[in-house]
């Protein structure tokens, strides 16, 4: 009784790191129930990862944004969230 009421106690886990870009943010700023577009108008090609460093997409993800569906944008947001190097919650 006495360890559990005063031992040491464990400490609370890290914070959850969250992408930049990612899917929560980019519906809390659009109202349509559409899966937004993870664009934020930094349009420009990495060459040497292939990706936009904007949105983190590829060519063939940018093209094909307006005739994919809602599963096929969701898969591409999942990828874009996998592709980032993750920041903590402050």
């Amino acid at each position: 009784m006495f360890k559990k009421l005063f031992g040491r106690r464990e400490a609370p886990p890290p914070p959850r790191p969250k992408p930049l870009i990612n899917l929560e943010d980019a519906r809390a700023r659009h109202l349509d129930p559409e899966v937004p577009s993870p664009c934020i108008s930094v349009c420009q090609m990495n060459a040497a990862t292939g990706l936009c460093s904007g949105c983190y997409r590829t060519v063939e993800e940018i093209a094909g944004w307006g005739q994919a569906g809602e599963a096929q944008r969701l898969a591409i947001w999942e990828r874009i969230e996998s592709r980032q190097v993750p920041r903590t919650i402050t």
